[in-house]
């Protein structure tokens, strides 16, 4: 380890912060384990969910207090603004690291004020990514607010210093990372902007062996792995379920209250009487490994500005095959490592299931899969992501 870069040298407080302890819990356990040992004070801020139990045990918690929402509203804005000034200046860290568009506007112009040295991570950039007119325009105007703020600083009331070392970007895919950079219409700066693809593939994944000796079945399991989001695709999921009725159709994911985009509590129990084969599982820990066999197929039918969908690279390492959308491909995949639908038409995912039962019966889809599990572990590993993570956090030494 760097010697500059060894627990009890200068000032050791870091905060990591998003918009859900789930977040953290899920997708940055290993990278809080790891920093951890390196620094004296670790800070987690995130509103309370059923996984801040969890989060507590990883690391100091302060609790962000809101009822998360999807919408930017004004009131709750300046609320968190305040709440996040005041956790930051009593902290004074060496290193603010943020997740998730809306965390992220709040970093960016707490720490202009603070001038704390920042990481602002986007995990894809949202629903809003989608929109048209003044949505999308708004967006743009976000992404403006949080390049200017970042590599800004209030040095006194009546001046502004720009300082570009005090500031990185990380983005999970070139779609986002170009857009970021054509939006604020600045050149590439190797310095500033990071690729660094999710957050990895966990360890589990890797010790798993795939069951060959499953149940021989006729007809395809598919699996959908994320939120009850219509931007999601969960729609599309269930009319797949309606024309394969006997097929089995598990669904992994919680509902949220928090927005008219995910299914209703109603809906869920309606689509249930209507489809004996849709089965809603709620959220479960890594779902993928409970159908690590020769019959499962993984739908990824999203229209969602996704970062990386980690589902996709668990189930290419268990080898079972994937379909999806070309937005959830987000630029990293291809139908060299993945079979990627021409549109989110039921037609393309249908064309394309018959396609992967015809390379089942002639033999050649275990050779598919099997590659594309080595291209997964070549490039994804979860222990990887975060060595380059913490690669950034050595800059700021």
């Amino acid at each position: 380890m760097n010697k500059i870069f060894e627990k009890g040298k200068g000032n050791q407080s870091i905060i990591i912060i998003a918009n859900s302890s789930k977040y953290l819990v899920h997708y940055r356990s290993l990278l809080i384990k790891k920093l951890n040992q390196v620094y004296e004070n670790l800070y987690v801020i995130a509103p309370i969910d059923k996984s801040t139990k969890e989060l507590k045990k990883l690391a100091k918690y302060i609790p962000l207090n809101y009822y998360r929402q999807n919408e930017f509203n004004f009131y709750i804005f300046i609320t968190l603004f305040f709440i996040l000034f005041k956790s930051i200046r009593s902290i004074r860290p060496k290193l603010v690291h943020s997740h998730t568009l809306k965390t992220n506007l709040l970093v960016s112009i707490v720490n202009f004020f603070l001038g704390v040295n920042t990481i602002i991570s986007f995990p894809g950039m949202g629903r809003l990514s989608n929109s048209k007119g003044l949505k999308h325009i708004f967006l743009k105007f976000i992404l403006r607010i949080i390049y200017f703020t970042s590599i800004y600083n209030l040095y006194n009331i009546f001046f502004i210093k720009k300082n570009l070392n005090r500031v990185k970007f990380i983005f999970q895919n070139p779609i986002d990372l170009n857009f970021f950079i054509e939006t604020i219409n600045v050149k590439y700066n190797e310095k500033m902007f990071y690729l660094i693809a999710g957050s990895g593939l966990p360890s589990n994944y890797l010790k798993s062996v795939k069951n060959y000796f499953y149940e021989v079945k006729n007809n395809f399991d598919f699996i959908y792995c994320a939120r009850l989001e219509k931007s999601k695709g969960i729609n599309l999921f269930i009319s797949l379920a309606k024309y394969y009725p006997n097929s089995n159709f598990f669904v992994y994911g919680s509902m949220d209250k928090s927005s008219k985009d995910y299914l209703s509590k109603e809906e869920i129990i309606y689509f249930k009487n209507k489809n004996k084969n849709l089965r809603f599982m709620d959220y479960i820990e890594y779902p993928l490994l409970n159908h690590h066999n020769d019959n499962s197929i993984f739908i990824v039918p999203s229209n969602y500005g996704e970062g990386l969908p980690r589902g996709i690279l668990e189930a290419m390492s268990l080898e079972i095959p994937v379909i999806a959308s070309q937005k959830a491909c987000v630029g990293l995949f291809d139908n060299k490592t993945l079979f990627m639908v021409l549109n989110n038409k039921i037609e393309s995912y249908i064309n394309v299931i018959e396609e992967i039962s015809i390379q089942k019966k002639e033999g050649v889809l275990n050779n598919f899969l099997n590659n594309s599990k080595k291209y997964i572990i070549k490039n994804y590993i979860e222990k990887y992501i975060v060595e380059r993570t913490m690669n950034l956090y050595r800059d700021f030494e």
